[in-house]
């Protein structure tokens, strides 16, 4: 029986800057997923609850818009998804779809807070990325 590939997280550039300690702490608060094609990983509008770091394949991230769904985004490994409705405590402001098989991990909302506090660099990578979306999402709506 094989074993499943495992996302490691030095490969990872969100984790870069991380010490063994912190990348020790953080591996224990993600739980690796193998997720098929086409399947679902969050819902624009539903509950955040979530954060999660793609590892291998490629998702889309799309909205819902007057001219019906509109893709936002392509998103492969090292991208991470789920950060802005964990930050700002509100719904989901897009779906995401696998658009192959992914590798992703994994964090529930209090993981990633704990994340954020362990590991100070992740904290500024993830919190300009939110303010990056969001400020493109104001532009887009």
């Amino acid at each position: 029986m094989a074993t499943p590939p495992v996302v490691q997280l030095t490969d990872l550039e969100l984790f870069a800057d991380c010490t063994r300690a912190e990348l020790r702490q953080i591996a224990s608060l993600t739980t690796y997923l193998h997720l098929r094609k086409d399947q679902v990983l969050m819902r624009e509008g539903g509950r955040a609850n979530e954060f999660v770091i793609i590892g291998s394949g490629t998702a889309q991230v799309s909205r819902q818009s007057d001219q019906g769904v509109v893709t936002v985004a392509d998103v492969g490994s090292g991208d991470f998804l789920g950060e802005m409705g964990l930050l700002s405590g509100t719904s989901r402001t897009a779906t995401v779809t696998a658009m192959t098989d992914l590798e992703v991990l994994v964090s529930s909302a209090s993981e990633f807070r704990a994340i954020l506090h362990i590991a100070p660099s992740v904290a500024k990578k993830v919190v300009h990325a939110s303010n990056v979306r969001a400020a493109s999402l104001d532009m887009a709506a």
